[in-house]
């Protein structure tokens, strides 16, 4: 529903003010997501340490957690309010071939730097659900008050036709939403409203200090990996083209929160329970087996949904053409897309374990591969040589993830592994080129649509069973699957024959 209503949002949009005003909206998110490396990565350690806690539910160290998170939060939030007013003298370079003068575009950069001030009071909290397997109840938050705001939203812009009203509704979400889960988590767990002493102490035993410190790398190079595309976009290409890819990133970020994050949060917190209780690790690389033949075929089907629905969907969704960026965009998108989604569980795995001094140099590697290679290509091809980039960049984050997670916590071959989906991405880029080549040329109609639907349910099925019809983890997972499915249908029966009762 809130996936519906952001396209229809947009689509009013463009239908009263120019889609240049959300280009700015995303440049400046670059530039903030750039200064959020004040965070010092604290989220991710903290998060980690409560893994361990909260499976022995020590309400004393998860309470010196929080509220050692809380303040440090606050802290941060001065740092950034600091950086963000220095930043502001980038706005005139940052910004190319703006319809709108110097003044109006510095209003939207001190509203959205208001709004990402205001949030590290208030964000923190979310860390406790997420790491006690109850993200649910902020997913169900952000669900009623992404509705509540998006129509709220909706009518201000019919009425009042003003970007600056809009963006200010807009930011509001976030706010009004962490409010709600800061009420609600003091409910439920109301040892958290206790004040507590944490020492140096404290942090030393828990080797919080290297921790940050290898950590901040992570934070700076992820922060410019990616965080500066909108930059380069803007600054070479122009600001209408941050609009454009505005568009494919929403359509992107919208399916994988649905399909992708919601489904797989909850399984770090899980990974996290797990991995710091005592079961035996041939048992636990089994179910990693499993998971990553499941995250070949959902990268699959996800990769070449957008490879296929990208153009035609934002055709429709927009109703012209001229909102649409060329094909090898698109491709390009699409790869990177699959590459992210197939490794998403070893990022999940990643998380839990801190030691971030491992695959710092990776991540370092990342960053001046995006920037150099962004940078290069834009001036030649313009913004698919920013997709290029930004492509290469993750490999370099990929391999130092599967180091860490393959080689060094399980004790396996990252070669053999590498070699795996190697082979595997390239069963995958052949079928792209052959999936394009069908659908390419079929028209934007309710029959080019079906037949488009019907190519895509097919091919990523087909060859992946083809792959993987001898695989014992395969086979794992139908009966998975299968479990699921009865156990579903069990309580299906169970609910109808309590009411029939009644």
């Amino acid at each position: 529903m809130t996936l519906f209503l952001q396209f229809v949002n947009r689509r009013v949009f463009v239908v009263f003010l120019d889609i240049e005003y959300l280009g700015y909206q995303s440049v400046f998110g670059n530039v903030f997501s750039i200064l959020s490396v004040a965070e010092l990565g604290i989220g991710g350690i903290i998060s980690f340490h409560l893994y361990r806690e909260i499976v022995t539910d020590n309400r004393q160290e998860i309470g010196k957690l929080m509220y050692l998170y809380k303040w440090v939060y606050r802290i941060i939030a001065a740092v950034v309010t600091v950086l963000g007013l220095m930043a502001c003298v980038l706005v005139p370079y940052i910004v190319k071939d703006a319809n709108r003068d110097i003044s109006y575009l510095y209003v939207v950069y001190f509203l959205q730097l208001a709004s990402t001030i205001a949030g590290y009071f208030l964000s923190y909290r979310r860390t406790i659900y997420a790491a006690d397997q109850k993200e649910y109840k902020s997913v169900e938050i952000d669900l009623f008050t992404n509705l509540v705001v998006q129509v709220v939203q909706l009518f201000m812009l019919a009425a009042f036709r003003n970007y600056l009203l809009y963006l200010a509704i807009q930011l509001s979400t976030s706010l009004i939403a962490n409010f709600i889960i800061l009420c609600k988590t003091n409910r439920d767990y109301p040892y958290l409203k206790e004040k507590y002493t944490v020492t140096m102490e404290d942090i030393r035993k828990r080797n919080m200090i290297p921790d940050v410190k290898n950590f901040l790398v992570h934070k700076i190079a992820y922060a410019v990996y990616g965080g500066t595309d909108n930059i380069v976009i803007s600054s070479i290409c122009g600001i209408r083209y941050v609009a454009l890819y505005g568009n494919y990133y929403i359509l992107q970020k919208g399916v994988l929160n649905v399909f992708i994050y919601r489904l797989l949060n909850p399984v770090q917190a899980t990974i996290g329970n797990i991995v710091y209780s005592d079961r035996n690790k041939d048992e636990l690389w089994k179910q990693f087996e499993m998971f990553d033949v499941f995250s070949f075929f959902f990268a699959s089907y996800i990769c070449f949904g957008f490879l296929i629905f990208f153009q035609p969907a934002i055709q429709i969704w927009m109703g012209s053409t001229e909102y649409l960026l060329p094909d090898a965009f698109v491709v390009i998108y699409s790869l990177t897309i699959y590459l992210g989604v197939v490794w998403e569980i070893i990022c999940k795995y990643r998380s839990v374990f801190g030691n971030y001094r491992q695959d710092r140099n990776c991540m370092l590697l990342s960053a001046i591969l995006n920037v150099v290679i962004s940078i290069l290509l834009a001036h030649r091809i313009g913004i698919v040589g920013v997709q290029i980039g930004t492509f290469f960049a993750f490999l370099p984050i990929a391999y130092g993830r599967i180091r860490f997670v393959v080689g060094y916590y399980f004790g396996k071959s990252v070669r053999q592994y590498l070699t795996k989906h190697v082979f595997l991405f390239g069963v995958v880029l052949a079928e792209s080129l052959t999936v394009y080549l069908i659908t390419r040329e079929l028209p934007v109609t309710v029959l080019g649509l079906l037949q488009r639907v019907l190519v895509w349910a097919i091919a990523p099925l087909t060859v992946g069973f083809l792959i993987y019809f001898r695989n014992p983890h395969f086979k794992d997972l139908c009966n998975y699957f299968m479990r699921l499915f009865n156990m579903v249908g069990d309580k299906l029966k169970a609910k109808n024959k309590a009411q029939r009762e009644i």
